[in-house]
């Protein structure tokens, strides 16, 4: 079985729009997936930016007020996350049980 973690990377910002301060238009993110058992040996991760827009009237919070878990969920609800799963879980089983391998020859 595998852990997954999100990493909150960078949060781009505008410093002043719509009469609010430091809002969001883009999160930075890194998704991981870590075999519970070989966590050090098994792991994959998936990076990305997801574009957020905020329209004047919707609910707003203050960054200082904002927390990974607000963020976070921002993200699973404009991500497709059991196909980012399946994609992690896929490449911790390449590695588990390698189907390619690559040779380099030394050939001049």
């Amino acid at each position: 079985m595998n852990i997954y973690k999100w990493q909150i990377v960078q949060l781009d910002a505008k410093i002043k729009e719509h009469g609010k301060d430091n809002v969001i238009y883009t999160i930075h993110w890194r998704y991981t997936a870590t075999d519970e058992n070989e966590p050090d040996k098994y792991n994959a991760t998936n990076i990305g930016a997801v574009n957020i827009k905020y329209k004047e009237g919707d609910d707003f919070i203050e960054y200082k007020d904002l927390t990974k878990n607000d963020v976070v969920g921002w993200l699973e609800s404009l991500l497709d996350i059991d196909t980012m799963k399946l994609s992690l879980d896929n490449q911790i089983e390449s590695k588990k049980n390698p189907v390619d391998e690559f040779l380099h020859p030394d050939w001049d």
